[in-house]
């Protein structure tokens, strides 16, 4: 009998400390959920898997195309922590992504208040040339969206970031939810070609 009372309150806390995490899908089933956003050309997404599970692949050729998803605004209150892996194969040649005509980003993902008119968004963003930490206004559209950038590796292997997203729109946009998240790999205004991936993204209570 004791046996069986821990098997079900191990049950209970797996249960429990699984809830307590959000995931995006990119199974085939979980792309199905998954909706483009963009305009002009197209950047391509493809899905696959390897031995650590599902993974996503970004081709931009000149193309600005996200993908995303309604998501509960109630989420942040409970897993206030996004965790974003990225991989970059083939990256940007110098461009200025403080400009206009160099704000493009291989790999980033969007979370924010996503509306047609007074959107507020975060990007968090993949740079080879910026430093990690490096924030700014879009240039394209300052009083919606900010640029923060949270990875700077150049490896070209599978790298893993987590940020207290909820703390950050606080500070930011003085909102403490997202009612959307999306990836977006653009280089339409560059028109530089780059290929980027992307996995295991979730929220998470801690």
């Amino acid at each position: 009998m004791r046996i069986l009372i821990f098997f079900f309150i191990s049950l209970l806390l797996f249960n429990n400390l699984s809830a307590r995490e959000f995931r995006i899908d990119f199974s085939d089933k979980g792309m199905k959920l998954l909706k483009k956003r963009g305009f002009g050309k197209k950047t391509i997404y493809t899905n696959n898997q390897d031995d650590k599970g599902w993974f996503l692949k970004a081709e931009a050729d000149g193309t600005a195309t996200g993908l995303g998803m309604e998501i509960d605004k109630e989420l942040l209150k409970e897993m206030p922590f996004l965790n974003i892996t990225f991989k970059i194969e083939k990256d940007f040649i110098n461009i200025d992504q403080k400009t206009k005509d160099g704000h493009d980003w291989a790999a980033r993902v969007m979370v924010g208040h996503g509306k047609k008119i007074g959107s507020k968004l975060v990007s968090l963003a993949h740079s080879s040339f910026l430093e990690e930490g490096f924030t700014q206004k879009s240039p394209w559209n300052p009083k919606a969206s900010l640029d923060v950038v949270i990875s700077n590796d150049k490896s070209g292997e599978w790298h893993t970031r987590k940020i207290n997203v909820r703390e950050l729109l606080e500070k930011t946009h003085n909102i403490s939810f997202t009612n959307f998240i999306a990836v977006f790999s653009d280089s339409n205004n560059s028109k530089q070609k780059i290929i980027a991936y992307y996995r295991d993204i979730y929220f998470s209570s801690e």
